[in-house]
C-alpha cells in the first residue's frame, strides 16, 4: 500500500491515536461511514505506535474496499508488518502485497530495537514538547490573567492541598517514628542519644519529606488527574475546547501548575512539623527526652537552608507529577481501556521522575 504525499484540498484528515487495535479500528470504520461520501478521506497514521492484526486488516480494507480512503505516514515498522500479512487468495484480493523483507535474525532484532529506541525518543520529544508549552502558558497567563477559569484554580487548591494534608501528615508522621525506632539502638551503641533530634530533623528537612510527599501526591493527584484529562479526551471534550478556539494545554494544566504550586509550601511545612513530631515522640517514650530539649538540639544541625531545599525539591516534583499526569491525560487512546491504562502509566512515569530529580538533585547539593 503505497503512501501518499499530499491530500486533496477538499479531503478530510483521520488522525488516528496512538493505540489502534480492534476497539480502535471500530471506531475509526464507523466514524468512516458517518462521513458523507463527497469526497476522499485521509487517514493519518502519523501517531500510531501500537497495533496489531486488526490494523493490518484495516490497511487492507482501505486499500480493496475503500477507493476513497487515503492512508498517509504509514510508519515503517507497520509497513514491513503489512506487507507480510497473509492475505487472501488473488481471486478475492487481486493485489498481493510484496513479500516480506528477508534479513538474518539478528538484523530483525536490532531493527526492531531500533523502533522501540525511536519511538520512545519521540515520546521524550513529546513529553518535553508539552513541558514548554506549558511554561510559556503560565508566562502568559501571569502577563495577561486571560484564557484560564478564574474559580479553577481555587478547585483544584482545594483538592490538591486540603485533601492531601491529612494523608501526607499521617504518612510523615510515622516515617518519622519509623526512622527513630530504627535509628535508637544504633545511636544507643554510642551513648549518643541526644543525636536522634539532628538525624530526624535533618533526613525529614532535605530527603524524607520531599521524597514521600513527592510519591504521595503521584499516587493521589497524578492519578485523579491523569484520569480526568483522559476521560474528557476520550468524550471528546477536548477537540471540542479546541474548536471552540481554546487551547487544552493551557485552560485545563495552567492551573493544575499554578495550584500544585502554590500549596506545596504548606504541605511541606505540615509535613516536616508531623515527621519532626514522630522523632520527639519516640525521643520522650524511648530517652525520656522532653521535647524542648530535642528542637533545641535540633536547630544546632538543622537550619532554614535545609527546609528550603525540600521545599525547591517539592515543589520541582509537584511540576513533574503534574506534567506527566496532564501529558498521559491528553495523549490518551480513544477507549475506556486507556483511561485505566493512561493511569496507571502516569503514576510509574511520575514516580520514576521524581527519583531521577532526586538523584540530580542529590548530586547538586552533597
Amino acid at each position: 500500500m503505497s503512501e501518499t504525499a499530499a491530500a486533496p484540498s477538499l479531503a478530510r484528515t483521520i488522525v488516528l491515536p496512538k493505540r489502534l487495535r480492534a476497539a480502535e479500528v471500530v471506531a475509526a470504520l464507523g466514524e468512516l461511514r458517518h462521513m458523507p461520501a463527497d469526497g476522499p478521506v485521509t487517514f493519518d497514521f502519523r501517531e500510531v505506535e501500537e497495533f496489531d492484526s486488526s490494523t493490518l486488516a484495516f490497511l487492507g480494507h482501505l486499500s480493496e474496499c475503500q477507493p476513497g480512503a487515503v492512508a498517509v505516514n504509514i510508519p515503517e515498522a507497520l509497513a514491513r508488518a503489512e506487507a507480510g500479512f497473509a492475505r487472501r487468495p488473488e481471486a478475492c484480493w487481486p493485489e498481493v502485497a510484496a513479500a516480506p523483507p528477508t534479513g538474518s535474525r539478528r538484523s530483525r532484532f536490532l531493527q526492531t530495537l531500533a523502533d522501540r529506541f525511536l519511538a520512545r525518543v519521540k515520546v521524550l520529544g513529546q513529553f518535553l514538547s508539552m513541558f514548554g508549552d506549558e511554561v510559556y502558558h503560565i508566562g502568559r497567563y501571569l502577563k495577561r490573567r486571560k484564557g484560564v477559569y478564574p474559580g479553577e484554580t481555587w478547585n483544584q487548591m482545594f483538592f490538591m492541598g486540603y485533601k492531601s494534608f491529612p494523608i501526607v501528615c499521617l504518612l510523615l508522621f510515622l516515617v518519622g517514628v519509623t526512622i527513630s525506632i530504627t535509628s535508637v539502638e544504633q545511636l544507643q551503641l554510642y551513648g549518643a542519644d541526644i543525636y536522634i533530634a539532628d538525624l530526624i530533623g535533618y533526613a525529614m528537612l532535605r530527603e524524607l519529606v520531599p521524597l514521600m510527599t513527592g510519591v504521595i501526591l503521584a499516587g493521589k493527584v497524578g492519578a485523579a488527574v491523569t484520569a480526568e484529562l483522559a476521560s474528557m479526551t476520550v468524550l471528546d471534550e477536548v477537540d471540542a475546547l479546541r474548536t471552540m478556539g481554546v487551547v487544552p494545554e493551557k485552560f485545563l494544566m495552567v492551573p493544575r501548575l499554578i495550584a500544585i504550586t502554590l500549596v506545596v509550601p504548606l504541605l511541606v511545612a505540615m509535613a516536616d512539623v508531623a515527621g519532626i513530631f514522630g522523632g520527639i515522640v519516640v525521643a520522650r517514650v524511648k530517652f525520656d527526652m522532653l521535647p524542648s530539649a530535642f528542637i533545641t538540639e535540633m536547630v544546632t544541625t538543622v537550619g532554614w537552608t535545609d527546609f528550603l531545599w525540600g521545599l525547591v525539591k517539592t515543589v520541582v516534583f509537584g511540576w513533574a507529577v503534574v506534567v506527566g499526569a496532564g501529558f498521559k491525560g491528553l495523549t490518551v487512546g480513544r477507549s475506556a481501556e486507556e483511561v485505566g491504562r493512561a493511569t496507571t502509566e502516569s503514576v510509574v512515569l511520575s514516580v520514576t521522575m521524581i527519583i531521577i530529580i532526586d538523584c540530580i538533585f542529590a548530586f547538586v547539593i552533597y
